[in-house]
């Protein structure tokens, strides 16, 4: 049975490219990761539908505590989901830009910032949502 290796450090970092230098540069590189506006899109389209499918009034707590956990799942997941399109993304034009491919941040930051964004999400849904949200 083969298993497959992952590399946790970029071979663009290794060539030369300079990580992150400021706090603000890595903050900034990390927020790129999470995706904002696709992430702000899905809790728009969640909060829609969450507003639509509740049957009579609509428990505002209840919603913001759903669009905080949406925010941090969508933003855990696009940071996982760069991690795992990084040497794909360094070909690419329009991604070659992107914190990875770049060696703005190092494959395992990401990696680690994006599993904790998920946890956080699914543990946050689970407590102040539902256990089928957090589910799905």
């Amino acid at each position: 049975m083969e298993t497959e290796t992952i590399e946790l450090h970029s071979p663009l970092a290794r060539e030369g490219a300079l990580p992150a230098s400021t706090l603000r540069e890595k903050a900034s590189a990390y927020l790129e990761l999470t995706k904002p506006r696709i992430t702000f899109l899905i809790v728009l389209t969640s909060a829609a539908g969450f507003c639509l499918g509740s049957p009579g009034a609509v428990d505002y707590a209840l919603l913001t505590h759903a669009m905080i956990g949406i925010a941090l799942l969508s933003s855990g997941i696009a940071t996982i989901n760069q991690f795992m399109e990084r040497d794909l993304d360094a070909l690419m034009r329009r991604t070659e830009k992107r914190p990875l491919p770049t060696g703005r941040l190092l494959p395992f930051e990401a990696l680690w910032f994006g599993l904790a964004l998920t946890l956080t999400a699914e543990v946050y849904l689970a407590s102040f949502v539902n256990l089928l949200t957090a589910a799905l």
